[in-house]
């Protein structure tokens, strides 16, 4: 069935019909106006600051590869006013100008920028978070560390440095990200940081966890008990040490004691030699001369015994010295442990009803001292180590009799609880890899925190599952590199990186947030549209990307996809009520038709009965 003329002439044409889409969605969310509150400052002379970092994110969900395609690229937005005005634009402003705004930002507008995006955030990470405790579930983070490489003879960009970046030593800089698994919105970045190339991943930890607390509202409960057990375990230390110390003065104690006896001993003797000397008759006349020649003997063997008394007396000063020293340190730890047993025991004071979380690492981020912080801080931890000496402890464990426990295709385990590491005070469950390659067996070890402090050992085929979901934030960061290009430097201003890495992170959470908006709107949603809801690179780098039309009749505003584009027909109704004519069935959906194209039909079929009436009707038009 035809379109009435007045509503064909309300059909405007878009090549990016999904952005259009976003760009409703956006509206309703206030993303604008929100924009509009970031203080960049530069002159308005066509476009705004705020319009500028809209286009900027419009480019990241339409998959940019370079900040120069908002302009010059295959499609670009630039020459898209359908899109402009979906997203509250008179137009949209150019590369060059989007630029000269991410190099005008100050840390303020940064400062700002992250607050409100946060503030747009909230509405749906706190239902997510709710949701997640309705139904018990524990909050899984994963944090990890990836690269932006420049060309290794770039020297314009600020604070980049020469680090390990996708297998090689590369110039650039290192993202250090941290992600929330929700049931509602899948994936959630809550967090990320930019620093130089030569960053590792363990100093870049424990902000991240603050942040992310900080984002969530809500934390694990905190376990001061294992701060009782480290003020213990300093106490009975500063007592052994204090008993060594004891040992150390009873050695002085007894050189002393030597020494002066050493020196009574020699100076009798020296009395004796002085004497005989004195008197020379006198002794030849009592053939005292072979006691005067075993009288200088001895005095040289107890002035021997002086050196070395001596000697013992030094060693003995300085280990009571480093011992008391030793002692006093562990003493001052003692206060700091109770301050934080104090404030660990008030956070939980604050938040009674604690969820569970859990951080999976990479080998990476698992020191001694951030395993022992997140312990105390009540994260349950999956991780691996990179020590290679712990990995030949745990074979010096394993004999011909061990079991192991088959957990992959090529990979095996056997697991021990109640390891003590060197480097943290809490005892840990352990488990051996066994990978079998081409190139022979190769080993690793998953370390582990148990909630329920269990005695046995975990089920070893679930602890290599749940540990290998981490995945997941892998496939996030390949995500943000492939979907919204992060690692492609749109700035060479030091914000204006960061200004990228907000609103790319932002981007990915903000197609999660839409498809369960889209999926409400869809006029006839099926099974194979609902699953591609989810598919963000396909949303992305094609449906974004698609031709389609914008109709706006009566209250009524749609999203129609071109026959060319991948969502061939389908229908989106943005307001009003979804209650369209759909193309039959029976034929292949056409493509869309302007008011041009029927008055070319009219021309062509001038003798069938409709043909005066149409032609009346765009005559008065």
């Amino acid at each position: 069935m035809n379109q009435p003329i007045d509503v064909l002439l309300q059909e405007q044409s878009t090549q990016h019909a999904m952005l259009v889409v976003w760009g409703q969605f956006a509206q309703e969310i206030g993303l604008l106006d929100q924009l509009a509150t970031v203080p960049i400052p530069q002159k308005t002379v066509q476009h705004t600051p705020a319009a500028k970092l809209a286009t900027l994110f419009m480019g990241l969900l339409s998959g940019i590869q370079h900040l120069t395609d908002l302009t010059h690229g295959p499609v670009p937005l630039y020459h898209d006013p359908a899109l402009a005005h979906a997203w509250g634009l008179a137009a949209l402003p150019e590369a060059s100008g989007v630029s000269r705004t991410l190099s005008a930002a100050t840390p303020q507008a940064l400062t700002c920028l992250q607050d409100v995006l946060e503030a747009l955030s909230a509405p749906f990470l706190q239902p997510a978070i709710a949701d997640l405790r309705s139904h018990d579930q524990p909050f899984v983070l994963d944090a990890d560390l990836t690269g932006r490489p420049l060309s290794d003879s770039s020297t314009h960009y600020p604070e980049a440095a020469f680090g390990y970046m996708d297998g090689a030593i590369r110039l650039g800089y290192q993202l250090a990200l941290l992600c929330l698994h929700t049931r509602r919105y899948a994936r959630q970045w809550l967090v990320g940081q930019q620093h130089p190339g030569d960053a590792v991943s363990a100093p870049c930890l424990l902000e991240l966890v603050a942040q992310a607390e900080r984002r969530l509202g809500v934390h694990p409960r905190r376990r001061p008990e294992l701060l009782l057990q480290r003020i213990a375990a300093a106490q009975a230390q500063a007592q052994l040490v204090d008993e060594r110390a004891q040992q150390h003065n009873l050695a002085i104690e007894q050189a002393l004691r030597r020494e002066e006896l050493l020196h009574q001993n020699i100076a009798a003797a020296q009395q004796q030699l002085y004497e005989l000397h004195k008197h020379p008759a006198s002794a030849r006349q009592a053939g005292l001369y072979g006691a005067l020649t075993k009288l200088r003997a001895q005095i040289e063997v107890w002035q021997r015994q002086l050196g070395r008394t001596r000697q013992q007396w030094a060693a003995a000063v300085g280990h009571s010295e480093r011992a008391a020293a030793q002692a006093a340190a562990m003493r001052a730890t003692i206060p700091t442990l109770e301050a934080r047993r104090t404030a660990l025991a008030a956070e939980n004071m604050q938040q009674p009803d604690a969820p569970r979380f859990i951080m999976r690492l990479d080998a990476g981020f698992s020191t001694g001292a951030n395993l022992t912080t997140l312990l105390e801080l009540g994260y349950e931890i999956e991780t691996k180590s990179g020590n290679a000496a712990l990995v030949q402890a745990l074979l010096g464990r394993v004999s011909a009799a061990t079991e192991w426990t088959r957990v992959g295709k090529n990979a095996e385990m056997v697991g021990w609880t109640g390891y003590q590491l060197s480097s943290c005070p809490y005892p840990l469950t352990v488990g051996l890899e066994r990978f079998h390659t081409p190139g022979g067996a190769k080993h690793a070890v998953l370390l582990r925190y148990q909630h329920d402090s269990a005695t046995s050992c975990p089920d070893l085929a679930a602890w290599f599952k749940a540990y290998n979901a981490r995945g997941s934030v892998e496939a996030g960061i390949k995500q943000a590199k492939t979907v919204f290009h992060v690692q492609h430097l749109f700035s060479r201003s030091a914000i204006g990186m960061q200004i990228q890495v907000a609103l790319t992170l932002f981007a990915a959470n903000f197609v999660q947030w839409a498809s369960s908006w889209l999926a409400e709107r869809l006029v006839e949603p099926s099974s194979r549209l609902l699953k591609m809801l989810g598919q963000v690179k396909r949303l992305v780098r094609q449906l974004a990307n698609s031709p389609g039309t914008v109709e706006r009749h009566g209250g009524q505003l749609l999203v129609r996809f071109c026959a060319s584009s991948g969502l061939a027909g389908v229908v989106i109704c943005l307001r009003g009520a979804a209650v369209v004519q759909l193309a039959l069935p029976l034929f292949a959906s056409p493509p869309p038709r302007t008011a041009i194209d029927y008055f070319m039909e009219v021309v062509k079929c001038e003798k069938s009965t409709v043909a005066k009436p149409m032609v009346s009707q765009l005559h008065k038009i």
